[in-house]
């Protein structure tokens, strides 16, 4: 009972890391499991990896709710890195702009920031 409830929850976990969904036709009589792969706006065509083969059809042959995953994956494909937009914050510029120190063993080092980080930790302290 325990190694099949196992498996079980191994299987699950895989398939739903996967990006592979269900994918149905614009009729509902035809569905497939398969990741999306890319996307032409310009000829309206998808192209999805299933099985191990590589499927590219017309965007029409879709149901609605295959079409709306379609534009949200491309939004989001599309969507500016958000190390990007925190580099041209208010914050992000006055931080690159900052003294900087490192820890190099014992001591401080001046240092450079390379690229803008993905967090900032704000230190604030106060004696009464």
């Amino acid at each position: 009972m325990k190694k099949s409830l196992l498996a079980f929850a191994i299987s699950f976990l895989l398939v739903a890391s996967s990006g592979a969904r269900t994918w149905t036709s614009s009729d509902g009589s035809r569905s497939f499991e398969g990741e999306i792969r890319s996307y032409d706006a310009n000829a309206k065509t998808v192209s999805v990896l299933s099985s191990g083969r590589m499927l590219t059809f017309a965007e029409d042959k879709l149901s609605e709710g295959d079409i709306a995953y379609i534009k949200e994956w491309e939004a989001a494909k599309n969507a500016p890195d958000p190390s990007e937009m925190v580099a041209s914050s208010v914050v992000g510029k006055a931080v690159q702009k900052a003294k900087l120190h490192r820890l190099d063993g014992k001591r401080f080092k001046s240092a450079e920031m390379e690229k803008a980080p993905e967090y900032y930790i704000m230190y604030y302290s106060a004696s009464w």
